[in-house]
């Protein structure tokens, strides 16, 4: 979803700013070494938003980040499984939907920072993350930030702010 929500609700703004997607087979495919292969081609710093299906998908992505010497910060967005699937309409089918296309997995990313040399933080709140962010932007080498969200809720939180835009096109038409 991070993707999706980039493209969905960013807005414009006069920023020095590149923004790269990567679109693999089944949209998770390589995301973690594409955006470290990118990030070791320029000094500009480099921020990396994955969900967390992505991340454990392409993982050992990350033993570029010693090989390469890449410094990054590592936004891991984890609804403990496919939030995309939300938006299908095998989500009022349960268990199917559950079982099948949600698939959670209840993993704890933490030892990834030590398996790969990376300093990890997890934080629960928009204010932690608000910390965390401007603590790695400043601080050398890579950083995983993980961020749990509850995947049901932050689409429903997607579905009200499609509301409130449609509604508002309404009333300025």
């Amino acid at each position: 979803m991070p993707v999706r929500d980039c493209d969905r609700f960013g807005r414009p703004r006069p920023a020095d700013l590149t923004v790269l997607g990567n679109r693999g087979a089944s949209g998770i495919d390589g995301i973690t070494s594409s955006a470290l292969g990118a990030g070791s081609a320029t000094d500009d710093p480099l921020v990396l938003v994955t969900g967390d299906l992505a991340y454990y998908h392409d993982m050992n992505g990350l033993l570029s980040v010693a090989r390469c010497g890449v410094d990054a910060t590592v936004v891991l967005i984890n609804n403990d499984g496919g939030g995309i699937f939300h938006l299908l309409p095998i989500e009022s089918f349960d268990p199917p939907f559950t079982d099948q296309f949600k698939t959670p997995h209840g993993l704890d990313f933490e030892p990834t920072g030590d398996l790969y040399g990376l300093e990890f933080r997890r934080v629960e709140d928009a204010e932690g993350f608000a910390e965390a962010y401007r603590d790695s932007l400043a601080s050398d080498g890579t950083q995983v930030i993980e961020v749990r969200v509850d995947g049901e809720a932050s689409h429903r939180v997607r579905e009200t702010l499609h509301e409130r835009v449609c509604e508002r096109i309404a009333s300025d038409s």
